[in-house]
């Protein structure tokens, strides 16, 4: 299972970041901290103009889980609601849910891998693509749209590293002979 840290290892998220959610109206929203901690929460009440720091007695949360539940049951003693973080909080600067970069993020992680997780990351790719073409359709059918952009973390394969046989399982014939050879190229 992926955490906050492993996300911000994978660079899906960074330092500073912020996440929120909306639950009964109420917006809350928090930074990411170093170690994949939460903290410095705000809440904005359905009708504030403004937000207010909430939580100040604690410095960080250790997972979104933690801090939700601080929210729900500390600032709006909200005790019995069954409240999914992962699927309701949204990670601002990439508009998707936390829940949608973990399984990504596990997708990424090749000791992770399963089948399940690979085809969510399929489908959500494919939704998205279709979302851009339809975009570009009506672009060109002369729609006036405001700008839009899509962002997507860098997907790179790790590269794949050959072992380096030790000295003493090293052929001396097939050395000499490749060493003769590069030495005749230069």
């Amino acid at each position: 299972m992926a955490s906050l840290a492993d996300l911000i290892a994978a660079g899906m998220v960074a330092v500073n970041d912020s996440v929120e959610f909306t639950f009964k109206g109420n917006h809350f929203t928090a930074k990411v901290l170093r170690g994949g901690l939460v903290g410095q929460c705000t809440l904005q009440r359905p009708h504030e103009t403004s937000p207010q720091t909430v939580l100040e007695g604690v410095a960080s949360y250790t997972s979104l889980t933690a801090w939700t539940e601080a929210c729900l049951q500390d600032v709006l003693e909200e005790y019995y609601t069954r409240y999914s973080s992962w699927k309701r909080v949204t990670h601002v600067q990439s508009k998707r849910t936390m829940g949608d970069l973990r399984d990504q993020c596990k997708v990424l992680n090749e000791h992770d891998v399963d089948t399940k997780g690979l085809y969510q990351e399929i489908v959500r790719l494919q939704n998205t693509i279709t979302e851009m073409n339809t975009y570009i359709e009506r672009l060109f059918s002369g729609e006036t749209l405001s700008k839009r952009t899509w962002t997507f973390p860098s997907v790179c394969a790790k590269p794949q590293t050959t072992p380096v046989p030790s000295p003493d399982k090293i052929d001396s014939s097939i050395h000499s002979t490749t060493q003769t050879m590069l030495l005749q190229f230069t």
